[in-house]
């Protein structure tokens, strides 16, 4: 088992099997040298049902071995599905089971789960400890380096969020090996977003990542961490490139004909500069992400991001852009007029469309 550089004050933890191995035991060092004969200690566990078919018996043994008491409590996964109504439901449960101060909560899942987990554990007023155990590329590169946990209302992406503070991250690459393949790109493209914000290399490990074994992932999420540290550094707000047209994506459809990562990497394929697109598509190609947005019109998305202007969501939202000053290029941040964001969507969206659809969009303008 080894520690993760996510620069953060919890432990983070990797190495193949160490969720089913080490889990229990570290939420019993954490008790110290205590007798913990005359207390019960509780452990509720929280999971979508595949997952938790998957991986949840032979998870669960690791706490009946050091009597530990477990319950599971499962969630509907995916973006659609991340919402107060499901923080609710996992909230009662936790009241019902008398989870208190001296017990756990383990979110055991991709991200929409460790969201729902994060946002119960950070309102239940029963202050369980929280421990976060990722089960896909997207929420190991997120869940070590994330503060706030997030939900979706309705078609509207991330509409409310809390801060958060676990007290421990497990990652454990086993898990990977039974990520559906749909939502494989979703860490895919995250990690791209951090690529082209700070260290460019990542692609090519992340090509060689996508062909290899799950348990070569230690070095290339240290990687990772240390990018987003970076960002960080120079602007958190650079992380939102690609987000306004990649939302509008997704919340056209309701979360459901794209993932959250397809969508992002559309939108970061939008956004990129026209010069190194073709490259861009070659890497798209190989690690199986769409260039191409599809079953929906160019005037249809153009007019989600405009009413997101009118309401006012995001009229005053800074923007990520790419600028080239003496033939250097780098990314910053602008806060153009609405007129001006829209039209930088347009040629964004013109890039993901086919042509037939903005030709068909421009005759329903005029």
């Amino acid at each position: 088992m080894d520690r993760l550089d996510c620069n953060r004050s919890y432990d983070c933890f990797t190495g193949s099997g160490i969720a089913e191995e080490f889990v229990a035991g570290f939420i019993l060092e954490q008790y110290g040298n205590k007798d913990l004969s005359d207390r019960e200690i509780k452990v509720a566990i929280i999971s979508d049902r595949q997952v938790s078919a998957y991986y949840y018996n032979a998870f669960e043994k690791q706490f009946a071995l050091r009597d530990l008491k477990t319950f599971l409590i499962t969630v509907e996964e995916g973006e659609q599905n991340k919402n107060l109504s499901q923080v609710n439901n996992v909230i009662k449960e936790l009241n019902e089971y008398g989870l208190n101060g001296n017990d756990w909560i383990i979110g055991l899942g991709g991200g929409s789960v460790l969201d729902i987990t994060a946002f119960a554990s950070a309102l239940y007023t029963g202050r369980s400890r929280y421990i976060a155990v990722p089960t896909t590329l997207s929420s190991m590169s997120e869940t070590c380096c994330a503060d706030r946990a997030c939900l979706n209302s309705g078609s509207r992406k991330n509409t409310a969020s809390v801060s958060i503070s676990q007290t421990a991250v497990f990652a454990d690459p086993t898990f990977l090996s039974t990520v559906p393949k749909k939502y494989i790109p979703n860490g895919y493209s995250q990690i791209i977003r951090y690529a082209l914000l700070a260290d460019f290399g990542l692609l090519t490990d992340l090509i060689e990542l996508s062909g290899s074994k799950p348990s070569d992932i230690r070095v290339f999420l240290n990687r990772v961490y240390a990018a987003r540290a970076a960002i960080d550094k120079k602007n958190p707000l650079l992380l939102t490139l690609g987000s306004e047209l990649s939302e509008a994506i997704e919340g056209y459809f309701r979360f459901m004909n794209y993932s959250e990562g397809e969508a992002l990497a559309l939108s970061l394929y939008a956004t990129v500069p026209e010069k190194v697109r073709p490259a861009f598509k070659a890497i798209y190609l190989k690690l199986g992400l769409p260039t191409e947005l599809k079953g929906v019109s160019f005037n249809a998305i153009m007019n989600s991001l405009r009413d997101s202007y009118r309401k006012g969501s995001a009229s005053n939202d800074a923007l990520v852009c790419y600028e080239e000053t003496d033939g250097k290029g780098s990314w910053a941040i602008s806060n153009p007029s609405t007129e001006e964001a829209l039209a930088i969507f347009e040629e964004r969206l013109k890039n993901i469309t086919a042509a037939s659809s903005q030709v068909a969009s421009k005759d329903e303008e005029t």
